[in-house]
């Protein structure tokens, strides 16, 4: 057996062990299951840990994400559960830091946006969205910065796909606008959209997933409007520096 088949036995080993564990361990149980060496064990486990598939609490222990062990991995093609994972922790740190709400975004085979997780700011007033809420995609920054990493033909009938209308009294409905904004959200990966979908939140999305067999998913934070003026800069640099990190770690 070559060693590149022996290692990715040993971390499949990894995974149904943990699969099949109630609760944690540590690495010098690991280390006495299989067999392993101490520096190899935990260079294991670091990756598994950084790929999301296991978590590591303050003790060392080690255990398996419970998005995986709820929702399966995601093999097959839809890879949901595992960037579920990898999220989870990027949002509450990304909402704690910056006092509003984070949301989590999929477009659907219908030309909808979907909300698929959210962490709610803990400010007194903020942003909140209808779990499993359908948004258009024309007039949301989730739908805008999608559109703005698809070919741009399929953009095209997504944008036509359904009726383009005023959601607020400054909803923008010109086709040719839209575009132009969409366009420019492909040159600054990330897209600033105030008040067109819900009067008094301003949303900033860029997406961290995408392409073949990935599903296309945007990071949003959602804020109150009338705070954003002066946290805008640090809101967009706070959101692109972590959809950086889950970019890497997906493998986008």
């Amino acid at each position: 057996m070559s060693e590149v088949v022996r290692s990715a036995a040993r971390v499949l080993d990894l995974l149904e062990f943990f699969a099949g564990l109630e609760g944690a361990a540590n690495l010098a149980t690991v280390t006495a299951t299989f067999g392993l060496p101490k520096s190899s064990a935990f260079g294991l486990l670091k990756t598994l840990c950084a790929r999301g598939y296991l978590v590591r609490d303050d003790r060392g222990m080690y255990e398996l994400n419970t998005y995986f062990r709820e929702h399966g991995f995601g093999w097959g093609g839809d890879q949901m559960a595992r960037v579920l994972a990898l999220v989870e922790p990027v949002m509450s740190a990304l909402g704690e830091e910056l006092g509003e709400t984070v949301t989590l975004g999929s477009l659907t085979n219908d030309g909808h946006i979907k909300i698929v997780k959210q962490t709610l700011s803990s400010q007194p007033v903020r942003y909140e969205g209808f779990s499993n809420r359908l948004l258009p995609v024309h007039c949301t920054a989730m739908g805008r910065v999608i559109l703005s990493v698809l070919p741009e033909d399929i953009g095209h009938r997504l944008l036509r796909q359904h009726e383009i209308v005023a959601v607020t009294p400054v909803t923008i409905t010109d086709l040719k606008r839209i575009e132009q904004i969409v366009a420019q959200a492909r040159i600054d990966g990330y897209c600033v959209v105030a008040d067109e979908s819900d009067l008094g939140g301003t949303g900033v999305a860029t997406c961290i997933s995408g392409g073949p067999g990935r599903p296309t998913l945007a990071l949003n934070v959602a804020c109150i409007s009338a705070r954003f003026p002066e946290k805008r800069e640090r809101v967009i640099a706070a959101l692109m520096r972590e959809a950086e990190k889950l970019r890497e770690l997906t493998g986008r």
